[in-house]
């Protein structure tokens, strides 16, 4: 869908969306094969749910006080498999929409690789595959325009920069929980550990303006940037043609 819907408003043939079904490795002695805690599926009534718990050895769970679901494992991401073909579709003039969902979880054995029931966090799937390509810039869109500090608390306040070293030091004293923004900033760490230049995130109206360092002509306004570098003369902003073409 998303590649149909570049087609419709970047002008193809002139950008060439390609998506491509993108295989993630995993560890099967991940500890979160033993604690499987990401929904999936329809709601069912709690005989059905137990039934099939039984009968297929599900993990079930109340959610959200609307009927229960299958949980399953989210193991941390190893590698993306086709990488290697992403990054020759890119070369070769192609925006590519790869690792949707988070990818399709697989171990390897000694005869080949096989796919696992289980949902790779998107947030942690984005930043290997960009670490994999040696991507300067990872973005990561969603529904709030900035990073809050306190959130929740008379004192919140938006964080429209940080340094890595400020997001992980945020991270550690749980500014960010695990089910909120804590997979946004801690890919965003993971990527500029590995040798990223930034990290944004922000909405899609924002992008840009945040990848070129810059407000937004909409009331100034600029999503949350994290650098990879030390503050003071910046480096060039990152090319966004070069992201989604000319």
């Amino acid at each position: 869908l998303i590649s149909l819907a570049l087609r419709r408003v970047s002008g193809w043939p002139r950008v060439r969306p390609a998506a491509i079904v993108t295989h993630v490795t995993v560890d099967p002695a991940d500890p979160a094969f033993s604690h499987p805690t990401k929904p999936i599926g329809p709601f069912l009534e709690r005989a059905e749910a137990e039934e099939l718990a039984a009968r297929r050895g599900w993990s079930i769970v109340e959610d959200s006080g609307r009927g229960y679901r299958r949980v399953v494992p989210s193991p941390e991401p190893i590698d993306i498999l086709e990488a290697g073909a992403i990054l020759a579709l890119i070369d070769a003039g192609f925006v590519v929409v790869a690792a949707g969902g988070g990818g399709v979880a697989v171990v390897s054995g000694p005869d080949g690789h096989h796919g696992v029931d289980a949902v790779i966090d998107k947030d942690y799937a984005a930043q290997r595959l960009a670490t994999s390509l040696d991507a300067e810039a990872l973005v990561l869109v969603t529904g709030v325009e900035t990073v809050m500090l306190d959130f929740g608390t008379p004192g919140q306040r938006a964080v429209e920069e940080m340094t890595l070293e400020e997001a992980e030091r945020h991270l550690a004293a749980g500014q960010f929980p695990p089910g909120s923004m804590g997979p946004k900033v801690r890919a965003s760490t993971r990527f500029l550990r590995a040798g990223g230049r930034v990290a944004v995130i922000t909405t899609p109206e924002l992008v840009y303006p945040s990848l070129e360092g810059r407000a937004s002509l909409l009331e100034g306004r600029s999503g949350t940037s994290i650098l990879g570098y030390t503050r003071g003369p910046a480096p060039a902003a990152v090319e966004t043609s070069a992201l989604v073409g000319p």
